[in-house]
């Protein structure tokens, strides 16, 4: 097989996934990432700092602090949530959720979510290290390869911003 038709093939794949991902959310009415703020703080047992929502959502789903910012405001505004200081603080918020809220996700999203477990449970333990072990092998090359696109990407800018200042006339 052709590694060029290999990798089309593959990333239709991870493009089916996140829809399939996307079908929850949408199904509960929620964005994507309202949806998984509503499922960690369910599986945290109701309330979680903004700060770890932040830091795991947006390194697990990839989600900028606005986008996150704006999933906490919907599930406020459908009284899903509660927006609070921690206990002693001034600076630090936690979500918590609403029995509305509590009640949305058990009915919803925590179904979701076992669905999910069911689907990787179907795979024989060793299809799931193996899946999980070149999924890992793949994120890590590709983020190296991400890591060095970007270095190259500054450096060329910085290289042509240099050259900005020089005329042909000195």
């Amino acid at each position: 097989m052709n590694s060029a038709v290999a990798l089309v093939d593959f990333d239709r794949l991870l493009n089916g996934l996140d829809h399939i991902y996307s079908e929850f959310s949408r199904a509960c009415g929620l964005s994507d990432c309202a949806y998984w703020m509503l499922v960690d703080t369910s599986t945290a047992g109701g309330s979680i700092a903004v700060s770890c929502l932040q830091k795991d959502i947006c390194s697990q789903s990839f989600c900028s602090k606005q986008t996150i910012n704006s999933a906490i405001k919907t599930l406020t505004a459908r009284d899903f949530a509660t927006l609070e200081f921690a206990e002693g603080s001034r600076k630090n918020k936690v979500v918590r959720l609403t029995e509305a809220g509590m009640r949305f996700a058990e009915r919803y999203a925590l179904p979701a979510l076992k669905a999910e477990q069911r689907a990787f449970g179907a795979l024989e333990p060793c299809e799931q290290r193996e899946i999980m072990r070149l999924i890992g092998k793949f994120s890590h090359a590709l983020g190296d390869e991400c890591d060095a696109f970007k270095q190259h990407i500054a450096a060329e800018s910085q290289a042509e911003n240099q050259g900005e200042g020089e005329s042909c006339d000195s």
